[in-house]
């Protein structure tokens, strides 16, 4: 199961969880839960773009080869 299905999947569950005593904790969980996913995203795609980027890779290739 993927990150974004675990994140999916806890928001449903704490969703049927919900009463009205515990709402607004609930809520703030789910708003969590949502800005932690979002940010990781947000770190994968830089991340895959630093490392798979044309130019980084020229650029580690031309550092190695001063070494």
């Amino acid at each position: 199961m993927s990150e974004a299905d675990q994140a999916a999947w806890a928001i449903q569950a704490l969703k049927q969880l919900q009463t009205t005593d515990n709402q607004a904790t609930i809520t703030g969980i789910i708003s969590v839960i949502s800005d932690q996913q979002a940010e990781i995203d947000s770190l994968r795609g830089s991340m895959e773009g630093q490392l798979w980027s044309p130019t980084s890779w020229h650029q580690d290739q031309q550092d190695q080869a001063k070494k």
